[in-house]
């Protein structure tokens, strides 16, 4: 049988949804599989970075300003977990555990976690919802899923 995987991620949690594609005969329906943590995304930023930007001379103007870094600690870490992230989702692509993919996920992740995706598991997504429903409870998530998987018209 095949099945969609449903990705509902955040920057520090993800749930995998496995929807089949055809009615099962054994009667199960949507399965979650084991949900994926990334504890470091809700450290307060201050302790994961500890240093101060740096001090430069600007050469075109007259004083000192701090260079700002190019992502801050929290950004990095949020993109530590999306590789993450799309590993798995490689992976179960390798392993044939799906046929298409949808992700839904905080509107500042989703394109974080696009970015990270290889060509071949990007060709896989039929669907990206901008839309956090990590913490909702199983038959919640599978009913809001429902809703928003509907044929848009």
């Amino acid at each position: 049988m095949d099945y969609t995987w449903i990705l509902v991620a955040d920057r520090a949690r993800a749930r995998i949804v496995a929807k089949p594609n055809a009615v099962p005969s054994n009667g199960r329906d949507w399965e979650e599989l084991e949900p994926l943590v990334y504890p470091e995304a809700r450290i307060p930023e201050r302790a994961l970075s500890t240093d101060k930007p740096g001090r430069t001379f600007d050469r075109k103007g007259s004083g000192r300003h701090a260079m700002a870094t190019e992502m801050s600690a929290k950004e990095e870490a949020a993109s530590r977990f999306a590789k993450t992230l799309a590993r798995v989702l490689d992976k179960g692509r390798t392993n044939h555990l799906y046929e298409s993919l949808i992700l839904v996920a905080e509107p500042g992740f989703l394109g974080t976690l696009q970015a990270n995706l290889s060509a071949q598991t990007a060709k896989k997504v039929i669907d990206k919802i901008p839309k956090d429903l990590t913490t909702r409870p199983h038959k919640e998530l599978t009913q809001d899923l429902r809703a928003l998987l509907r044929p848009r018209g």
